[in-house]
C-alpha cells in the first residue's frame, strides 16, 4: 500500500445526518435482520427521499454511506458492498471525539458480526512537534455492562508507516475475535488512559500524555446466513462430512466431522492441539453462481478446534462478499469445492 497522509480523508457525513439514517432504515422494517442481504436499490432511493422529508435538504444516497479510507484497507468492499454494510450496520461511522490532556480521540468507525471486530480510532496531539509513531502505544480498559465479554483475543495497534506518515496524528486499531458472540446487541465500553511511548524491543517506556477518554460503542449483532449441509466432499484426498456453514459478508464458519479432520491433521503432519495450522480446510477463495471465483489475499483464521464431535473454524475474508451469490466455498491449495446448498 502506497503512502499517504490520511490528514483530511475522513467520513465529510454529519452526526445528524448519521443518526437520521439508523432511525430512518429502522422505519423501513422494524424486524430484525434474519439474512444478510444485499439492500435493494429501491431501498437506498426511500432512505434518501425520507432523509429530504426529514432534514429539508437534498442529500443522495452516494453522499450518505460512506466509510472511512482507512477501514476499506482492511475490509476491501466496493461502493455497493459498503452500502450493503452500513444498511445491515455491520459497519457503523461513530462520531465520538474526546479531548484531555493535550490529546484528542476520535472514534471513526466499527465493523463487525458475529466472529470479528474492528475498530478504528485517531489519536491527535496538540503539540504538532509531537511525532506519534507506530511504536507508541495506548493504553485502555474495556467494559461490558449489559454482557459477557464475547472476546476470546483483542490486537491493538498504531498503523505502521506503510499505512500513514509520521506526524502528530495516528491511526489507531483494536481486533477482536469472538468466542461468545451472543444474540443481543453489545455495548462495549473502551477507556484510554494513556498515550505511551516506546522503550524499544516492545518494551513500554511508560506514558507521554495521562487522562480519561472513554467511548461507549453500540455494536449490533449479526444474524449470518447458515447452511445445513451434512453432505461428504472430497478434500486433499480425504472424505470429510462438512455438517454445516455460515457466512456474512465479512467472516465464514466451517464446521466439519471431527474423525475426517483427524485424517486430513495426520496427512498434513501437524497438530492442532499445538495451535498448528490445517491448511487443507482453509478458505483460500468463493465461487459466485455465475462462475466468477474470489480468491483470498493471504487465509485470515480466527478460531479453530475440536468439540462436540466436530471441528469448527472461523476465518475473516480479505474482501467483502455477496452472500447471497456464493454458490461454494474453495478450500485448501487444491481449491476444493464445497458446495452450498
Amino acid at each position: 500500500m502506497k503512502n499517504k497522509n490520511w490528514n483530511g480523508e475522513f467520513p465529510e457525513v454529519p452526526e445528524h445526518v448519521h443518526q437520521t439514517v439508523l432511525s430512518t432504515l429502522a422505519g423501513l422494517d422494524s424486524r430484525k435482520v434474519k439474512k444478510v442481504r444485499r439492500m435493494k436499490k429501491k431501498k437506498i432511493i426511500i432512505l434518501a427521499a425520507a432523509i429530504v422529508a426529514v432534514l429539508g435538504m437534498t442529500v443522495s444516497a452516494s453522499e450518505i454511506f460512506k466509510w472511512n479510507q482507512k477501514a476499506a484497507e482492511v475490509f476491501v468492499a466496493d461502493e455497493e458492498q459498503q452500502k450493503s454494510l452500513v444498511t445491515e450496520q455491520i459497519a457503523q461511522e461513530e462520531y465520538q471525539t474526546i479531548s484531555d490532556s493535550g490529546l484528542t480521540i476520535q472514534a471513526i468507525q466499527t465493523i463487525q458480526d458475529n466472529n470479528c471486530f474492528y475498530a478504528l480510532f485517531e489519536v491527535t496531539a496538540e503539540d504538532e512537534s509531537m511525532q506519534i509513531t507506530p511504536d507508541h502505544s495506548m493504553k485502555f480498559s474495556t467494559d461490558y455492562p449489559d454482557s459477557e465479554n464475547p472476546f476470546s483475543m483483542l490486537s491493538w495497534y498504531f498503523v505502521d508507516e506503510n499505512r500513514q506518515t509520521v506526524s502528530n496524528s495516528r491511526y489507531f486499531e483494536i481486533i477482536g475475535t469472538k468466542s461468545n458472540p451472543g444474540n443481543e446487541d453489545l455495548n462495549l465500553k473502551i477507556r484510554f488512559t494513556s498515550l505511551n511511548a516506546s522503550g524499544g524491543k516492545a518494551v513500554d517506556a511508560g506514558p507521554v500524555l495521562e487522562g480519561s477518554w472513554e467511548f461507549t460503542l453500540n455494536l449490533h449483532a449479526t444474524e449470518p446466513v447458515r447452511y445445513e449441509i451434512n453432505k461428504e466432499y472430497q478434500i486433499a484426498g480425504c472424505t470429510v462430512m462438512v455438517r454445516e456453514i455460515e457466512l456474512t459478508p465479512i467472516s465464514v464458519k466451517v464446521v466439519c466431522d471431527e474423525e475426517d479432520v483427524r485424517q486430513l491433521e495426520t496427512l498434513e503432519g501437524i497438530n492442532l492441539e499445538e495451535a498448528d495450522n490445517l491448511r487443507s480446510l482453509f478458505v483460500n477463495g468463493i465461487r459466485y453462481q455465475d462462475g466468477t471465483v474470489v480468491e483470498e489475499m493471504g487465509h485470515q483464521e480466527l478460531t479453530a478446534g475440536y468439540g462436540n464431535g466436530n471441528y469448527t473454524k472461523t476465518a475473516r475474508f480479505s474482501s467483502v462478499i455477496d452472500v447471497d451469490r456464493v454458490s461454494a466455498l474453495l478450500v485448501g491449495d487444491n481449491m476444493d469445492e464445497i458446495l452450498l446448498p
